[in-house]
């Protein structure tokens, strides 16, 4: 019986031990993203039929991330509409009004616009990223 305790015993403080390294290895190894990727993801078709010249709409919405503009981009499954949608993401906020202090205490990056944010966060189901549901949204 006395075999038994010591081998749970031994199991559980190895198991304890190797879930705090893999907590710590995990902590040292994150990676940071652009909240933006995600938005922009949430408005593109989500066809992932490589139309656009990139591997799927997450390497779509990386591109138009890195480059801060949709010039020369285009989403052939969303069109117009979609694209409009990305540039809104993508556009500089115009909140002169905000304080400088609190743009900075809330984290976000400068030229994001929280308004266009939350709105497609509320929209983030794989039927809204088509343009016709985000023109609903607009108008409520």
């Amino acid at each position: 019986m006395d075999i038994i305790l010591y081998s749970l015993l031994i199991l559980g403080v190895t198991s304890f031990i190797a879930a705090v390294l893999l907590y710590f290895v995990s902590q040292f190894f994150k990676v940071e993203e652009d909240p933006r990727i995600d938005l922009v993801q949430a408005v593109l078709p989500g066809a992932n039929c490589g139309g656009c010249g990139f591997a799927g709409c997450r390497n779509f919405a990386e591109a138009c991330v890195k480059a801060g503009k949709i010039e020369g981009l285009s989403c052939p499954v969303g069109g117009e509409p979609t694209m409009d949608e990305v540039a809104k993401i993508l556009a500089p906020s115009d909140q002169s009004d905000a304080a400088p202090s609190e743009a900075g205490e809330a984290g976000e990056k400068k030229g994001f616009d929280p308004a266009v944010a939350a709105k497609i966060k509320a929209l983030a189901t794989p039927k809204a990223a088509f343009p016709n549901v985000i023109a609903m949204a607009q108008k409520s």
